[in-house]
């Protein structure tokens, strides 16, 4: 592939074929990479930024998967380590919190993945993971919750990502200022996919909504009371830091054992 040479501290040269959407990038001390299924739309913001590396770093590295081209032309396949895909810190410190115990490192990537719309949570997550191991090129672990208030026949369900951003916490209220139960049922999955085969982690959490917005943060979270706490999911994170789930009994500790197990197996 010819690659164009650019004006860069770290980045000598890059190439593009829009058939194959392949990209390639030649940085400092001769290291070659390239990087497949790159829209031609991000090719063309690269090549026009600023700065290609403050654009790769943003924009490219952690987002696609990728091959080094070793001296010979020879690729070399990226990490197969695990990658959990999320841009939520607080699922990040979950998951590593479970896996600290078996020394068990996950490398957390911010993905582009798409999202189906779907009432079933295990078809939702299994199609995220599909798409994040088709993104990352490595095992990938994603989770997703979804929260039904029984009073308003399961709303918002699968939609919740998209009903907290729309809704503050009064919206939430309000639809609920005539209801007398304000049971809510948060179910948690957990999938693990590694382009052969995947591993479903469920378990549903019961709590309450609040009667008015506590705490800093996601406006369902400024609500939701989950069973044995007093505190808002949000007050608890922000004054104590911690989630609002047993330690020992969740799906996070669940997979970390599954996993565990499967590496003493030598089957990750």
């Amino acid at each position: 592939m010819q690659r164009l040479p650019v004006d860069s501290s770290d980045i000598v040269s890059v190439g593009y074929d829009p058939k194959t959407r392949l990209l390639e990038i030649e940085f400092k001390e001769g290291r070659i990479y390239e990087y497949p299924d790159v829209e031609p739309e991000t090719y063309r913001l690269f090549m026009k930024a600023d700065s290609y590396g403050q654009f790769f770093l943003s924009s490219i590295n952690g987002h696609y998967r990728y091959n080094r081209i070793d001296k010979d032309g020879r690729k070399q396949a990226g990490p197969q380590s695990l990658a959990f895909v999320t841009g939520n810190a607080r699922k990040v410190r979950d998951l590593q919190t479970a896996l600290a115990p078996f020394h068990i490192e996950a490398e957390q990537l911010d993905l582009p993945v798409d999202e189906i719309q779907s009432h079933d949570p295990e078809a939702v997550v299994l199609a995220k993971a599909k798409d994040a191991f088709r993104l990352a090129g490595r095992p990938v672990a994603v989770n997703d919750t979804f929260w039904n208030i029984l009073a308003l026949r399961g709303f918002p369900g699968a939609y919740m990502s998209y009903v907290a951003d729309w809704f503050k916490p009064e919206d939430f209220l309000k639809l609920l200022q005539d209801k007398t139960d304000r049971t809510v049922i948060g179910t948690d999955t957990l999938v693990y996919y590694d382009g052969d085969r995947s591993k479903v982690f469920s378990q549903n959490h019961t709590g309450t909504i609040a009667t008015e917005p506590r705490g800093k943060g996601a406006s369902i979270d400024q609500l939701l009371i989950i069973n044995g706490e007093t505190k808002t999911v949000a007050e608890v994170h922000e004054q104590e830091g911690r989630s609002c789930i047993d330690p020992d009994n969740n799906i996070w500790h669940d997979f970390a054992k599954w996993y565990n197990m499967q590496r003493r197996l030598g089957k990750v």
